[in-house]
């Protein structure tokens, strides 16, 4: 019965180890199902970020086009300038009755206008302005005119 009882007990262990590689295997399985998930949803990121990257890149780009655009825009109103200003001089500088009314002053009112700063915006015209009635619609009459 010995033998009878080593051969079951080797029985019982090599089903011993068939259950447990089985067991390792589908854990492995369970693994690489993990890790193809990580793997597709890493190569979905990337494909993300790669289109964010192209996206701002063809933003740059676009840019850059603008600002190009910009800088020749600015560079012709530049020299039309100055052709226009070596133009304004040459008359000055050739015709006495201009070059005397150019030399005169010019009216407290012109030079305040010239001291004001830059307005750039809405809220810089509303900004210096009083605060007065309202204004009535373009068919209604004023409050006064009733």
């Amino acid at each position: 019965m010995s033998e009878l009882a080593a051969k079951f007990s080797a029985g019982l262990l090599v089903l011993a180890a068939c259950v447990a590689a089985a067991l390792y295997v589908r854990e492995l399985h369970a693994d690489l199902a993990t890790a193809r998930l990580q793997l597709a949803d890493t190569r979905q990121g990337l494909a993300d970020r790669d289109g964010a990257i192209r996206r701002l890149q063809q933003d740059a780009a676009g840019r850059a086009r603008q600002q190009a655009r910009l800088d020749r825009t600015q560079n012709a109103i530049a020299s039309k300038l100055d052709a226009v200003r070596l133009e304004n001089r040459r008359l000055i500088d050739e015709n006495a009755a201009l070059r005397a009314w150019a030399d005169t002053r010019l009216p407290d009112d012109v030079v305040r206008l010239q001291a004001t700063p830059a307005l750039t915006g809405a809220d810089d015209y509303v900004g210096p302005l009083p605060d007065g009635e309202p204004v009535h619609a373009a068919g209604a009459r004023a409050a006064h005119q009733r």
